[in-house]
């Protein structure tokens, strides 16, 4: 299955949770990546293990090895063969220097485009940054100034 057709069919199942679409799935629909490896896709702790459930319907859950540096309250990988991974998270948090620094996920930021729920670069500008991880970070820097010039095209949402 390509990768639009997953997202759009991923969409459609999760479609009664606030959820949002990011990483490098985000980076591919912003023209900013040519093959993403798997799909991120955030939602509110609340709605956590029920999206977990709906999904173990569709997927196979994985195994899943944590990196202490990352301290995400809700976490699961998802697969099936043909198909990108699904990482699904909430409750982001990360340890820096010792410090624990909590990201919110605001559903109402994301968008809808081609049948599939997107997270705002923005987002993931921060999120990036708080997984350390500079070459996304500049990526998104450099997209954002471009689209916030006056003189940009504006992508149509």
């Amino acid at each position: 299955m390509n990768l639009s057709a997953q997202l759009q069919q991923l969409s459609t199942l999760l479609q009664l949770y606030p959820f949002g679409i990011g990483g490098s799935c985000l980076l591919w629909q912003l023209g900013l990546e040519a093959n993403p490896g798997d799909i991120d896709v955030v939602c509110r702790e609340q709605d956590f293990d029920a999206i977990c459930q709906l999904l173990a319907q569709h997927y196979q859950p994985e195994a899943v090895t944590f990196n202490p540096d990352f301290v995400t309250r809700h976490f699961a990988r998802f697969s099936q063969p043909g198909q990108r991974d699904i990482e699904l998270m909430a409750g982001i948090a990360v340890l820096q220097q010792g410090k624990l620094i909590e990201w919110t996920f605001h559903p109402e930021r994301c968008y809808w485009q081609n049948q599939i729920c997107f997270m705002p670069a923005s987002d993931w500008l921060e999120l990036y940054g708080l997984f350390n991880r500079p070459k996304r970070v500049e990526t998104l820097q450099r997209y954002l100034a471009q689209s916030n010039s006056p003189c940009a095209k504006r992508d149509a949402v």
